[in-house]
Order: structure tokens, then C-alpha cells, then sequence
């Protein structure tokens, strides 16, 4: 097995206290697991997965960082796996004298920003990598100053009154011709006076004026109206009475007439008698 395992030169550690951990046998593949030996907890440092089925001697695998050593990434090659095959499926681990590495499989790493994330009422944004520009916005400022020990320093400020607003981009709406004359009477001083008369009123509403006919007020009310309604019905009545009356009149005249008209065929005698 050759390794290579960059460590960030920050974490100030040990080349030597790196060691194989553990290693997991199982029907699909193995996993190694490295670890570090800081005299008691014995953490994880890194995993690397192995495919038994695609496998293929000195084939390198990429190793990925856990914890402490999240941003670490190297590469494993890893030879013939006969031996290992004799071993019955499970895990196995090793005590950091037993699974131990050589010093110069660990190189140290300059430590770096990987990446940025936006903070957003507690929603992070995904990782933003490559070169990233930190612009002001309206009313903010961005300095970049140098700190204790050189450590470089950005500070944000938000500030106010220093004209670092956005101009606006809001159209300004387009206003039509001024109002020049009204029936041919033209203003003497730009004001144009509506004068209200006896019955007419004139007030202010929402964008005009509002005209009202004092003059010209309805005299009669609901009461009114109900009571002409009545008389109006009454008087339907009262033709629907003088129609039936002047029905049965008539049936009347009718069967006089019938009965006048026997009486003369009655009075007059047979042409011939015998």
C-alpha cells in the first residue's frame, strides 16, 4: 500500500502519529480507516472504500478527511488483495504500534480557505469556491486592514448618509398637457375658480370635484310612495269589479232580448186553421 495524505500544517501535527486503524471486510469491498495518535482519544483522520469488483492491482483510490481533518484529501494505491481474501468477512483493528506508517507518507499542507457560504436568517448557501469578490451594497463599506501578527482583517460597516445609495432606476411617469382654458374662459393667474349658486353645491372628492342639485331633492318619501302604491292597487280593484259588473249586464240584456222575442212569435196566430 502507498499513501499520500496532505495535512494542513495548522493542525500542528506529528507525521509519525498516523497509523491504520481498522480495516472492514465485506462481500462488496473493504474500507480502510486511518487514524492519528494523540496520546488518548485516538481519533478517525481519514476513510478510503476499495470495490472488490472493479478492483485492479496498484489502482489509487481517493482518501476523504473526517472531522478534525474534513478538508484533507489524498490518494491510497493499493496492490494485490490475495492476502487479505483469506481473511473471513469483519473488521479489524490495530493498535497505532501495530497498523503503524512511514513518516514520509504524511506531507504537510499550507491550510486554506476552501470555500465561502452565505449566512441567510440561518440558511447557508452552497459553497462558493474559486475567486470570490466581496462587493459593498446601499450604505455599506468594505476596508481591509492588517491586524495583529499580520493576520489580515476584513471589516464590514453600515453606514448612512454619505450618499452611497443606489441611484434609483424607477421611471418618472409621463405627465400630459396642462389644463389651458375651460369652454373658452382662459385663467388671468394660472387658478381656474368654480363658483357655486344658490342650488348648486360644489365640494372636493378623491382626484375632482363633486356637483350636487340642491334644487332638486325628491319631495315625496317612502311613506308617500306606499300610500299611492295602495291607491293604485285599490283602483285595479276596482276596474277588475266594473269588468265582471258590466259582464253580467250584459248576459242580462241578452236574455231580455230572448224573452221579448218569444212573446211577439207567441201573440201572432197560425196562418192556416182547420
Amino acid at each position: 500500500m502507498a499513501l499520500y495524505l496532505p495535512v494542513h500544517a495548522g493542525l500542528a501535527v506529528v507525521p509519525d502519529k498516523f497509523y491504520l486503524k481498522s480495516v472492514l471486510l465485506a462481500p462488496t469491498g473493504y474500507t480502510l480507516t486511518l487514524g492519528y495518535n494523540d496520546g488518548s482519544a485516538l481519533p478517525d483522520a481519514a476513510t478510503v472504500t476499495i470495490p472488490r469488483s472493479t478492483h485492479v492491482p496498484n489502482r489509487s483510490y481517493a482518501v476523504a478527511g473526517v472531522d478534525d481533518f474534513a478538508d484533507t484529501v489524498g490518494r491510497v494505491a493499493i496492490g494485490r488483495l490475495d492476502e487479505i481474501d483469506t481473511l473471513p468477512p469483519g473488521e479489524y483493528t490495530f493498535t497505532p504500534s501495530a497498523g503503524e506508517l512511514e513518516p514520509d507518507a504524511i506531507r504537510p499542507m499550507i491550510r486554506g480557505i476552501q470555500s465561502l457560504r452565505v449566512s441567510n436568517n440561518g440558511e447557508l448557501s452552497a459553497p462558493i469556491y474559486g475567486d470570490v469578490h466581496l462587493v459593498a451594497g446601499n450604505n455599506m463599506r468594505i476596508a481591509v486592514s492588517t491586524g495583529l501578527a499580520g493576520i489580515p482583517i476584513v471589516t464590514f460597516s453600515a453606514i448612512s448618509g454619505l450618499n452611497l445609495n443606489s441611484q434609483c432606476a424607477c421611471a418618472t411617469p409621463e405627465t400630459g398637457e396642462c389644463i389651458r382654458s375651460i369652454n373658452g374662459v382662459v385663467s388671468t393667474d394660472g387658478n381656474f375658480t368654480f363658483n357655486q349658486g344658490t342650488c348648486l353645491e360644489i365640494a372636493p372628492a378623491a382626484g375632482g370635484l363633486s356637483f350636487a342639485d340642491l334644487c332638486a331633492q325628491p319631495c315625496c318619501g317612502c311613506a308617500e310612495l306606499d300610500a299611492l302604491t295602495t291607491q293604485v292597487d285599490r283602483f285595479s280593484d276596482g276596474v277588475s269589479t266594473l269588468n265582471n259588473f258590466v259582464n253580467r249586464l250584459g248576459s242580462e240584456v241578452a236574455q231580455m232580448s230572448l224573452v221579448v222575442l218569444g212573446s211577439r212569435l207567441g201573440d201572432s196566430g197560425c196562418s192556416t186553421c182547420n
